[in-house]
């Protein structure tokens, strides 16, 4: 992976990072809650490093583990979706209980804004990635989905 793949995808990771802090704030102002840009900038800092963590974890295990069960490009990538739809799942399980810990809500509205907040940034991410391929023909490198969250 080359530096500069690594600087887009960090750039990328802070440019969600402070878009999904003012989403959330403005979720929860809406909501009626005591709310802040600090606030929701340090819910999505901490949901952010939870998700690349597992990101990591997943690189690292992940591939030695298919060549030691000598698997198929099929299976692997089979397996790849399946722990995208978990990690999937995973992210907004550790996004309720974060934005109940920091906006002290019930997990019912803390659920809602969750679920709000990962469909828009899938939503958000898919026009990142067109954007990206119809301006610049480029195809992600693995830094980008090590950088943002599934």
């Amino acid at each position: 992976m080359d530096p500069i793949s690594i600087l887009v995808d960090i750039v990328i990771l802070i440019i969600i990072l402070i878009l999904r802090a003012l989403y959330t704030n403005w979720l929860a102002t809406k909501l009626k809650w005591e709310s802040s840009f600090r606030r929701g900038f340090l819910v999505n800092l901490v949901w952010i490093i939870f998700l690349v963590v597992i990101n990591l974890l997943i690189i690292f295990i992940a591939p030695p583990l298919f060549i030691g069960l000598s698997l198929t490009m099929n299976e692997i990538t089979f397996i790849y979706i399946i722990i995208g739809f978990l990690i999937f799942i995973i992210n907004v399980i550790i996004g309720i209980f974060i934005v109940h810990s920091f906006y002290e809500k019930e997990y019912w509205g803390s659920s809602v804004v969750t679920i709000i907040v990962v469909i828009s940034e899938r939503v958000i991410m898919l026009i990142i990635f067109i954007s990206i391929f119809f301006f610049f023909r480029v195809i992600f490198t693995e830094g980008f989905y090590l950088f943002t969250p599934f």
